[in-house]
């Protein structure tokens, strides 16, 4: 029985132009699948890119051209990247790929039918760059008006926030706290190196996972 390997990359969000970091990244993998394929592994290896989100449409916008049109732009950037490099990639995602967006839906839809997704309503400080939400302790500054009430902030990254609160449907990650430490702890292999298994239990699980936020309505590119 041949013996399979999947490997991928992060699905790179193409905001701007890829950095060195994800070079390394992709050229690290890229070995790892050589090396698989010499040992007689059945490889595949995936890359790609995520291609929604509201920097993107920002950064359309600013370009005076549609979201698709602006992430058609860059996978050519990233593929001739790749193909410098010679990377032997089986796969390219992307996200705006019509096949990708119906089996998300798919899958939204069984989520939510059984009750593993519902509607709820999402409010914190919001990074536009970083595509993230920080509580006010996470913030490594804090505005206030002259009556001490918080204005906004600056993230760990060094970019301004914005205070957003918005309808958003809910992952019930909660839910499966329980099952996912009993299934890490009785399946030590399953994330390797143990230090990493432990930061995945002491810091993230066994505190108490919060539900997650999976959707977003203040702007129209992949909300």
């Amino acid at each position: 029985m041949t013996k399979t390997f999947y490997i991928t990359t992060p699905i790179y969000y193409p905001s701007g132009k890829l950095h060195i970091g994800s070079a390394y990244t992709t050229i690290a993998c890229d070995v790892l699948a050589r090396y698989k394929r010499m040992m007689n592994y059945d490889v595949f290896y995936l890359t790609g890119l995520d291609e929604h989100g509201q920097k993107i449409q920002q950064k359309a916008e600013e370009a005076g051209i549609t979201p698709q049109a602006y992430v058609d732009g860059m996978v050519v950037g990233v593929k001739e990247l790749w193909k410098l490099l010679d990377i032997s990639y089986d796969k390219f995602i992307r996200t705006t790929d019509d096949y990708h967006e119906k089996v998300v839906a798919q899958v939204f839809e069984r989520l939510l039918a059984q009750d593993d997704i519902y509607l709820g309503e999402y409010s914190g400080w919001y990074s536009v760059s970083d595509e993230e939400f920080f509580t006010e302790s996470q913030l490594s500054e804090v505005f206030r008006d002259e009556d001490g009430n918080v204005t906004g902030g600056i993230a760990p990254s060094g970019h301004q926030v914005e205070w957003v609160s918005e309808e958003s449907y809910f992952l019930r990650l909660s839910k499966y706290q329980d099952r996912l430490v009993e299934f890490f702890k009785s399946h030590p292999d399953f994330i390797t190196p143990d230090g990493r298994l432990n930061e995945m239990l002491k810091n993230f699980i066994e505190p108490g996972l919060e539900d997650l936020a999976v959707s977003r309505t203040t702007f129209t590119w992949g909300g």
